[in-house]
């Protein structure tokens, strides 16, 4: 059987050596005896596997484009699997936001769990796999790490502590351990010279880039012990805050190639959380929270709120296909109190509360992982409904702003059509019920692949004055009406892009951007971002099951 491969730009998880030895490794395989179906573990290039056992996330990585997969978890036997077919790249992912779910339980993953991957005996996989590699795949084992956050020493160090051991109870070897801490803001000059987003401690002294002298060094407390140390030096004030600030991580894997290549990763993410990791996947192993009437509020009055018509303190960003809200503006500290209210301004009924205090990073989130769940019951969050966010003192109502969710929707995903790429959708402005100004509009198309292109970002976007399509020269993204629906349906236009691009464009995630005022800063209020194709429900595990309770406020 002749083996084909798409063209596909250089990308970071489908570079063309990849593809070149994914192609090998089948020929391989199709010369041999029928019944050679092989499952490596830990995998061999190009595949890789990555297991996140704190949110029970799975990435895999190498297999055949557009191939149908088979991913189980073991533990004795099969704990869990899912179905799903890989990207353009070769790339799957399980329990997270562009994967698919596990299929009747979201598996509690745990050290030494065994997670596999193979190519299902599908007519489509029949058709672009020989047949003797149905079956075959490749399975890494969860390695048994785990750390806590990590903190300013108070001698001009940070230090992360963890544990990292193997079956047998003896330690893993240092060269199969790295400790990260991941932080956007450490590329913050001058405030900060580190010059990535992440600081790095194994056994060799670690890589602090952009810090003179910087180091990570790890190390085990004790000879033949399993508690380790990550200290990292060189540090300045802000660039110590940022990292206590950060998310740190402790990945073991199983083995490392001549080349360095990390074969069968673990990755300890400190803080994250278990159960289903996209709305709709089922609950984990204890079941679903049940639903029940939502929290009551703290007493307040709607109208002694500021309206996002106008620009805020606060930006607050509603996500109604997952049911999510992300807050920003308000002190780290600060105790907010968020609620989802429906109804009229004389009886207004609340249908979701979240309560909780605002992080380091000055970042609020509601029914997202890393933020905190909705009481009760997850909302079911509708145009209409308006969204109060304020502040709580003394468990008394202090101030705040509210916002409507906008109408605002993607109603057929992006195609090709002579050269272009066009998306249709609708807005509706809740305030008169007729159509939004395309003016407090935005379309956008989100594909990480875009940044190995000539677009070099992982968007492209459109809007009434031609958008913007990164580095495309004589593009445009243009957003206009098309006169139907009453003149809220509109059409999103992208001119300029070649053929690859336009299929990254269509095979991306389509988004319809919608708000009520901005600033002289072009800041954005009463934001809404529709989602095609995302679904709702809880965000994360432990999270309630959706309910339609009201209550009334206080």
């Amino acid at each position: 059987m002749p083996l084909t491969f798409p063209s596909l730009p250089r990308c970071r998880r489908a570079p063309w050596s990849a593809l070149a030895a994914l192609a090998t490794s089948l020929t391989l395989l199709a010369a041999a005896p029928a019944s050679a179906q092989v499952i490596d573990n830990p995998p061999l290039l190009p595949k890789a596997i990555t297991i996140f056992p704190q949110r029970d996330f799975v990435s895999i990585e190498g297999f055949a484009p557009n191939a149908d997969l088979l991913v189980q978890v073991l533990r004795g036997g099969v704990l869990s699997e899912a179905t799903g077919r890989t990207d353009s790249s070769g790339l799957l992912e399980v329990n997270h936001p562009g994967g698919v779910c596990w299929n009747t339980v979201t598996p509690d993953i745990g050290p030494a769990d065994v997670v596999q991957a193979t190519y299902r005996a599908t007519a489509n996989n029949q058709a672009i796999v020989p047949a003797v590699v149905l079956g075959s795949g490749a399975a890494a084992v969860t390695k048994d790490v785990a750390a806590s956050q990590a903190f300013d020493a108070g001698n001009g160090t940070v230090v992360v502590k963890g544990t990292a051991r193997q079956p047998d109870g003896s330690p893993i070897p240092l060269a199969n351990l790295e400790v990260r801490i991941i932080n956007p803001d450490f590329r913050n000059p001058p405030a900060s010279r580190i010059t990535r987003r992440d600081i790095r401690a194994d056994s060799t002294g670690g890589r602090v880039d952009g810090v003179p002298g910087g180091s990570g060094q790890l190390a085990y407390d004790t000879p033949g012990g399993i508690n380790f140390t990550a200290v990292f030096t060189g540090l300045s004030l802000t660039e110590r805050q940022l990292a206590v600030n950060g998310q740190t991580r402790i990945m073991g894997w199983q083995q490392t190639t001549a080349a360095g290549d990390r074969l069968g990763v673990t990755i300890y993410e400190v803080g994250e959380v278990g159960g289903p990791g996209i709305g709709g996947c089922p609950p984990g192993p204890g079941g679903a929270v049940p639903p029940a009437a939502p929290e009551p509020p703290v007493h307040y009055v709607p109208a002694q709120l500021l309206d996002a018509t106008a620009p805020q303190p606060a930006l607050v960003t509603v996500f109604p296909e997952r049911d999510f809200v992300s807050i920003e503006g308000f002190p780290a500290g600060t105790e907010l109190q968020v609620v989802v209210r429906r109804g009229t301004a004389t009886a207004p009924l609340v249908v979701g509360t979240a309560r909780g205090v605002v992080p380091a990073g000055g970042i609020f989130e509601v029914n997202h992982p890393g933020g905190v769940c909705w009481s009760g019951q997850t909302p079911d969050i509708v145009a209409g409904d308006w969204i109060d966010v304020f502040s709580i003192v003394s468990l008394t109502f202090s101030a705040g702003q509210k916002q409507q969710v906008i109408d605002t929707r993607v109603t057929k995903s992006a195609t090709i059509s002579s050269n272009t790429v066009q998306v249709v959708g609708r807005s509706v402005d809740p305030r008169t019920g007729r159509a939004l100004a395309l003016t407090l509009m935005e379309q956008r198309i989100i594909n990480p692949a875009f940044v190995d292109t000539r677009i070099g970002r992982r968007d492209i976007r459109a809007d009434t004055a031609g958008g913007r399509l990164g580095n495309v020269p004589n593009s445009r993204g243009l957003l206009v009406s098309t006169g139907s629906g009453g003149g809220t349906e509109w059409r999103a236009t992208y001119s300029g892009l070649n053929a690859t691009e336009m299929a990254l464009a269509v095979a991306g995630q389509n988004r319809a951007m919608a708000w009520f005022s901005t600033n002289a800063a072009g800041d954005r209020f009463g934001v809404t971002i529709s989602e095609f194709g995302e679904v709702g429900g809880p965000g994360f595990g432990g999270c309630p099951a959706t309910g339609s309770a009201t209550i009334p406020i206080p």
